[in-house]
């Protein structure tokens, strides 16, 4: 008879995943399971799965998945598939430092899009507060404060906002994702010091951090609590999007977007455009709008 239960992690080809026994059982998966499928990694972590166990085998078969209510997913770089990050996750906790590795605009933009078309809430991050100015820091943080995403400030050196990610957490399933090096691993395990996780450095020549998080992990921190933390992202190639649905999914832009006179407009240059008016009148902040277009330009015409 089949059970169900959660996948934690996935490593060479065997599928890990917690039933709903509280019991870890190592899985491969069907073989036709997934033929002809648009995913590079058929099954994520976070997916609900049904499986059959063999006591003789000690390994269990993966028969079928349920449908996902929400996903993290991005296109691989080099290859035109999805790859799907996390699937039915609540939160997504995109971390940025202030410095080593420095802030990068464009990949918080494309994981606040990214958020958007698939249904997860975005919370942005900010780390190592202690290597940047307060004015640096108001510039970092300045195009995002209107977009209807949290800003939470959190250093292991202060416990002052870790109430308000303990809430985050709270009966929910949340993604960690960001830059190599940004503090992910070591705000979890400030958090959550049962979990032990392995924390990296930066190299001082490149400020580039180290991948110490190789595969995605599932991380139980309290009864219907659960965090997937990811590898650090260099690269974030946006799943299913081109530059004529982008405004559908960019942060404020979105909401902009119905007001313009041309219903296929794509608010570069358009005459009459909502978007472009609502930037000039400071309604849509500068950078976050410059945002938007390096991204159209980058993504494939319809």
């Amino acid at each position: 008879m089949a059970k169900t239960g959660i996948i934690t992690k996935r490593i060479k080809g065997f599928y890990y995943l917690l039933t709903d026994e509280g019991e870890t059982i190592e899985c491969k998966a069907k073989g036709l399971l997934f033929k002809n499928s648009r995913f590079d990694n058929q099954i994520a972590v976070g997916d609900r799965v049904s499986f059959l166990f063999s006591e003789k085998d000690d390994v269990g078969l993966i028969t079928g998945i349920e449908n996902r209510r929400s996903f993290l997913s991005r296109n691989r770089v080099g290859i035109e598939v999805e790859q799907v990050i996390a699937a039915n996750v609540d939160n997504l906790l995109i971390v940025a430092s202030t410095q080593k590795p420095p802030f990068r605009t464009n990949l918080i933009n494309r994981l606040l899009v990214a958020a958007k078309a698939g249904n997860v809430k975005p919370t942005i991050v900010i780390t190592k507060t202690d290597l940047s100015s307060p004015k640096e820091i108001e510039a970092l943080i300045d195009p995002y404060k209107d977009i209807q995403c949290d800003i939470i400030f959190s250093t292991t050196k202060s416990a002052e906002n870790d109430q308000r990610l303990l809430d985050i957490f709270h009966d929910s399933v949340s993604v960690l994702t960001g830059q190599s090096g940004v503090g992910k691993s070591s705000l979890l395990n400030k958090l959550f010091p049962n979990l032990n996780i392995k924390v990296g450095a930066v190299s001082d020549k490149t400020s580039k951090g180290s991948h110490t998080t190789t595969f995605a992990a599932m991380h139980k921190i309290a009864e219907n609590s659960y965090i997937i933390d990811t590898p650090g992202i260099r690269e974030f190639g946006l799943w299913n999007l081109d530059n004529k649905n982008l405004a559908q999914f960019y942060p404020i832009i979105c909401d902009f977007s119905y007001q313009c006179k041309h219903r296929n407009c794509q608010h570069i240059q358009e005459p009459n455009c909502a978007v472009q008016e609502a930037v000039k009148n400071g309604k849509i902040h500068k950078k976050l709008y410059q945002g938007y277009v390096s991204i159209h330009d980058s993504l494939k015409n319809s």
